[in-house]
């Protein structure tokens, strides 16, 4: 529990203003859960990195977005966890704007992938197993799952 914490008030500083923030707010009004006390951790897949077989479906849904931001950086050359977005939702849909402007490329398909995302928490929720929070990243396996 101490390194989520120190890991998060030295990521905090850079963190403020990107894809991190609205990614939280995002599945909070989605799901209804908070981000950081649900999700990261989560599994295999779910918070920084990720390796082995995913645990279940939420893990899964984490899994999933690291494929898609990875295929950001490899297409688009964006980086996702510093690409800024907007959102909005409409009658319980996401709506996605690139940016602050709402002109930016890689802040709408960052939106997209968390959108995908949040979309699969909300199908997973009757799955998710608090037993899988602060999983032992011992217990994944060493080899990272090809996208």
């Amino acid at each position: 529990m101490k390194v989520v914490s120190i890991v998060v008030v030295l990521l905090l500083p850079t963190l403020t203003h990107s894809s991190f923030w609205q990614f939280g707010r995002m599945i909070k009004l989605i799901t209804g859960r908070n981000a950081l006390f649900s999700y990261y951790g989560y599994g295999c897949y779910c918070g920084l990195g990720g390796r082995g077989n995913a645990v279940d479906d939420t893990d899964r849904c984490c899994q999933d977005h690291d494929c898609c931001y990875a295929e950001l950086k490899t297409c688009c050359g964006c980086q996702p966890m510093f690409s800024t977005y907007q959102f909005h939702i409409v009658n319980g849909s996401v709506i996605c704007y690139g940016g602050r402007s709402g002109r930016s490329l890689c802040g709408s398909l960052t939106c997209e992938c968390d959108k995908r995302s949040v979309y699969c928490f909300k199908e997973s929720l009757r799955t998710y197993k608090k037993n899988y929070q602060f999983y032992s990243q011992s217990r994944c396996g060493v080899n990272k799952v090809m996208c």
